[in-house]
């Protein structure tokens, strides 16, 4: 009976020590910083152009983030330009960084609206917000989301950066 009693003891006792030890490990990720890097034109035709949208993330966390796509809208002037997606792997470095690129869609309608007034305008105003979908462990997140903001110099956009 007391070596039952004992055996049972050490059991919890090794249960707690196990449960306290895995409690470390799921440390919630930090979102990474997504800026937009460069924005050039693909093709256009008919009613619809692509874009290849070059998105720089950097990772603030400890550990690399294993990028396997992401998803993303963007919107310029606060009117929405175009959506997309990336399949492309990506690992960005702990405390580091890289591009994304991710090719995005849009309408003639939503261009137009988007460059509306550019006309003596020295920088556009962007947003991009989406997910970064990451191929990660039992202790990883499936995804995380951004939003960031930012402005672009007509300059560098008509150059074709």
């Amino acid at each position: 009976m007391k070596r039952s009693l004992l055996h049972r003891s050490a059991a919890v006792i090794g249960l707690c020590g196990l449960m306290a030890g895995c409690a470390g490990l799921g440390k919630p990720l930090e979102t990474p910083r997504i800026s937009l890097s460069n924005i050039q034109m693909l093709e256009a035709s008919g009613m619809e152009s692509a874009f290849l949208v070059q998105l720089r993330v950097q990772n603030p966390n400890e550990v690399d983030l294993d990028i396997r796509g992401v998803a993303c809208d963007v919107e310029i002037n606060g009117k929405p330009f175009a959506y997309g997606m990336s399949d492309t792997p990506v690992r960005i470095p702990a405390f580091g960084s890289d591009t994304v690129p991710v090719k995005v869609y849009t309408s003639v309608i939503d261009i137009f609206r988007g460059l509306l007034n550019l006309q003596g305008r020295e920088a556009l105003s962007y947003q991009v917000k989406g997910r970064v979908r990451l191929s990660g462990g039992a202790f990883m997140p499936s995804s995380l989301p951004f939003n960031a903001q930012g402005t672009i110099s007509v300059k560098d956009l008509s150059a074709g950066r």
